[in-house]
């Protein structure tokens, strides 16, 4: 391998694991010192060549054994730098192999995020189209859902807020939707911060739902959605929200509807719900 392409290799090793073997000045100098080697052996060689192989003042001054050794040594030195340079360049291959590994799974890590962008945005332009069309509503009903109709039902003496919630999913279950969501909004004025106000804002959604009021209910149970969306009743009204656009014969926001409970809330009820309904609008 030419000099040339080691120390390019060695330079992409330095860049790929920020330790490189050597640098290139390194590099060029262990060229050097090995050729320097390659000639000192090569001398030395000659000079034993041509030395006396007889005459005792030089056996026994101990010249020729002196350089035998030498030359023993400058070969040793030879094959270390020799060896030396053969690891260096091993490991400069594994760098760039390793580079390549990195260089090849930063790419599919790109790859992942891009998809996973293009995901987002696409949820977000369905809510973004949702909330248009929730807004279409609002307009159309005012601003808010129907005001109840008719008088509101006489004060009664109820023991606790929990009475008066049984009592009113009692008469909607019972088939009088208006009077139970009366009794509802009854409830909401009185206890604005009771728990229960989750399940009765659901519930007069449900009243509006049961009426086929779909639009009024759509808006209900849109303040479930917006005021509880960590809460039980939030993936139930979310899907009941798509009941009410499938209902409207609007599949397009149905659908929409129908993705989010199954993205938001997984381990619903709701998300099953969703999912069979899905299944249907294909």
């Amino acid at each position: 391998m030419k000099p040339g392409i080691i120390v390019s290799l060695l330079c992409l090793a330095a860049l790929a694991g920020g330790c490189a073997v050597a640098d290139t000045g390194s590099f060029v100098r262990l060229q050097e010192e090995m050729e320097g080697l390659k000639k000192e052996v090569a001398a030395a060689k000659a000079s034993a060549a041509f030395a006396p192989s007889s005459g005792p003042g030089r056996v026994e001054s101990g010249e020729v054994p002196s350089l035998q050794k030498n030359v023993a040594d400058l070969s040793a030195s030879y094959d270390q730098v020799k060896s030396d340079q053969v690891a260096a360049m091993t490991r400069a291959d594994e760098m760039k192999v390793q580079l390549q590994k990195d260089i090849s799974r930063l790419n599919d890590k790109t790859v992942e995020q891009d998809q996973a962008l293009q995901e987002i945005r696409a949820k977000l332009s369905k809510v973004d189209e949702l909330s248009r069309r929730v807004a279409a509503l609002e307009e159309k009903a005012g601003g808010s859902p129907a005001p109840l109709a008719g008088p509101a039902p006489p004060p009664q003496n109820w023991k606790s807020p929990e009475e008066m919630y049984d009592y009113a999913l009692g008469v909607i279950k019972g088939g009088d939707a208006r009077k139970g969501r009366q009794v509802l909004q009854e409830f909401a004025s009185k206890y604005p911060g009771h728990r229960l106000l989750p399940n009765v804002l659901y519930w007069k959604g449900e009243t509006f739902y049961a009426e086929k009021d779909y639009e009024n209910a759509i808006l209900s149970f849109q303040d479930v959605v917006d005021k509880y969306p960590g809460g039980d009743k939030a993936p139930d009204a979310m899907y009941k929200q798509g009941l009410s656009f499938l209902a409207l014969k609007d599949r397009k926001n149905a659908r929409i509807l129908f993705e989010l409970v199954q993205s938001k809330y997984p381990k619903s009820a709701a998300a099953s719900q969703a999912r069979q309904k899905l299944a249907e609008l294909k």
